[in-house]
């Protein structure tokens, strides 16, 4: 967020430059409405990796924008069926499970390659894309080379702590 007036974009071609140093495309973002690109971005925040989840919708399209959003929200794990019911003034939480099963979930069982038993609903979205790998992998070597290191720091802390206490 710019603190005053001399960083703020002077004109469109600043911000378009400033929205490429960002890795934003314009012409996606331009095509989008702002809560839809607001649920991606929420998605992302909460660790999904948002084009495979592109890649997943392409393959169910045609899907509306309302769809799409509510799909991307319900990933989250943030949301209950009826927080989104309210939010697409939608009747309830009930009546809009049933609509999602109905528009997304029968195509997300087919494509995610899911049992006929598993169920895709708003509550369970999140551990299927979870199991099925459409997370960012954040495992990268440098934190995983801290985890030990982290370990042996608070032991030996723990050990002044139990001292100094008795």
């Amino acid at each position: 967020m710019p603190q005053n007036l001399s960083e703020m974009p002077q004109n469109l071609s600043d911000a378009e430059r400033q929205a490429r140093n960002c890795n934003t495309a314009m012409k996606t973002l331009s095509s989008m409405p702002p809560s839809l690109c607001d649920a991606q971005k929420q998605a992302r925040n909460c660790g999904l990796d948002i084009p495979k989840l592109e890649a997943l919708l392409k393959e169910i399209e045609p899907l509306s924008d309302k769809y799409k959003e509510i799909f991307y929200r319900a990933a989250t794990g943030l949301y209950s069926a009826d927080d989104l019911a309210e939010k697409f003034n939608h009747s309830s939480g009930k009546n809009l499970n049933a609509d999602f099963n109905k528009n997304l979930g029968s195509y997300l069982k087919f494509y995610l390659d899911l049992d006929e038993s598993e169920r895709v609903g708003i509550t369970s979205l999140r551990r299927i894309l979870f199991k099925k790998g459409y997370f960012v992998d954040i495992n990268d070597d440098e934190s995983v080379k801290v985890l030990p290191t982290r370990y042996a720091e608070n032991s030996q802390l723990e050990q002044s702590f139990t001292v100094r206490q008795n």
